[in-house]
């Protein structure tokens, strides 16, 4: 198409020149005698001259035709490149892109009706749930820095000492005692008094404790030395069967009180607990001052900040092999939320023209401060042509469709030829 476009005005010239000289050539030679082939002749003669014409016009509008004196007023785009250059920018920034003609476009557009529509779409979904997962990510690789750290060390310590823990600890305590929910941590403490006293550590502690008291009784005197000898010699003491017997006596103990839930050393603790939170929700100083030196001792505890920077690391870990995944109990989490709240934003009316408003009073007031930086662009993107290209740029665009204007002077021409030479012939007989 582009190449039919560009030969249509050099053809329409080339007949015009043909048919000039074919018919001029014709009559010459006394071969076209009939004196209304001169009619013919008249058409094709200005159709060469309009053909002619609008090819200089044409040409002189893009390049510069060496022709003395004429020259001066070929090439118009380049020599006339500043005033063209301010015209494309008025009429950009005062006519197609004015401030008045944005608004008002503006104001037909329901912006979050339609960004929500293509936020929901599976493939912007997936977009929106990849960019939240390199935020996190980034997030969450920082997480266990010493700054963040400490930050949260300090909020902790804000918390914990700015909370008061006595009467809702009280009263949890009081609730857990009366409903038995203590009973399990019963059972986990005796389980593991099982386990720490039929440890063999705990059998040689016993025995080395037992041969220290055997050495001191002895150090205290004659006598008792003489006794000592005597019993271990008869075999009246025995630290090993002294040992087994500490230890049965206490599996003993530990089994009774596992089983039996009314033992009178479990409900002295649990009366003691329910004293203990009684005082607590009824604000006594003593139980208060005790809960608040454990928040203290809590906060202030060294072991408490290796206690943050322990969770931050596994927080971190945790998070991270969660996001290197699709299909992970996070992602889903987030892919739901996602959706979830572009739900609630596509069916909340209210909110949408809410936002809506205030999206668009936010670019009224940007296209307002910067609308000149429209006029700029378009100065610079023109500065950076040279002639060559600016002239290049206009041709590709509109060059094609000027040529049009070659062969309607042509067409135009010689019907104007025929018709003023039938109007002399006429005239003049």
């Amino acid at each position: 198409m582009t190449t039919t476009k560009n030969q249509v005005g050099r053809t329409s010239l080339l007949i015009s020149i043909a048919g000039l000289i074919i018919v001029q050539a014709l009559i010459y030679i006394g071969y076209l005698e009939n004196p209304y082939w001169h009619i013919l002749l008249a058409g094709f003669e200005a159709a060469t001259i309009g053909g002619f014409a609008d090819w200089f016009a044409v040409r002189a509008l893009f390049h510069e035709i060496p022709i003395p004196v004429i020259r001066k007023h070929t090439n118009i785009i380049v020599r006339n490149r500043d005033k063209l250059t301010e015209g494309v920018i008025d009429l950009v920034t005062n006519k197609w892109l004015s401030p008045e003609i944005i608004n008002e476009k503006l104001s037909d557009v329901h912006i979050v009706e339609n960004l929500v529509k293509t936020l929901k779409e599976p493939q912007n979904l997936i977009k929106i749930v990849g960019f939240i997962k390199k935020i996190s990510t980034r997030l969450a690789s920082n997480i266990d820095t010493p700054e963040v750290t400490k930050i949260l060390q300090t909020l902790l310590e804000q918390q914990i000492k700015g909370i008061d823990l006595a009467t809702p600890l009280g009263e949890w305590l009081k609730k857990s005692v009366n409903k038995g929910d203590h009973k399990a941590l019963w059972d986990l403490v005796l389980d593991s008094a099982g386990k720490t006293i039929n440890d063999d550590s705990t059998r040689t502690t016993l025995l080395t404790l037992i041969e220290s008291q055997m050495k001191e009784y002895k150090d205290e005197g004659f006598w008792k030395r003489i006794i000592i000898k005597f019993a271990v010699g008869v075999g009246g003491v025995d630290n090993q069967s002294i040992v087994d017997k500490i230890i049965n006596s206490m599996n003993d103990f530990i089994k009774e009180t596992k089983e039996n839930p009314n033992h009178a050393v479990r409900i002295k603790f649990d009366k003691s607990i329910l004293d203990f939170a009684q005082n607590l929700i009824d604000r006594d100083e003593d139980a208060v001052k005790t809960v608040k030196a454990l928040q203290d001792k809590l906060v202030d505890n060294s072991d408490a900040k290796h206690l943050i920077q322990g969770l931050l690391n596994n927080f971190k870990t945790s998070i991270i092999k969660q996001l290197e995944e699709n299909d992970t109990p996070f992602i889903h989490f987030i892919k739901q939320n996602v959706e979830k709240l572009l739900n609630e934003l596509e069916e909340d009316q209210a909110l949408q023209q809410k936002t809506d408003k205030w999206i668009k009073d936010s670019i009224e007031h940007l296209i307002t401060k910067y609308h000149h930086e429209i006029g700029e662009m378009v100065r610079m993107s023109l500065s950076k042509l040279n002639n060559f290209e600016l002239v290049n740029q206009i041709e590709e665009k509109v060059g094609n469709d000027l040529q049009y204007i070659r062969l309607n002077g042509a067409v135009v021409g010689g019907f104007i030829g025929i018709m003023i030479y039938l109007i002399r012939v006429l005239l003049l007989q």
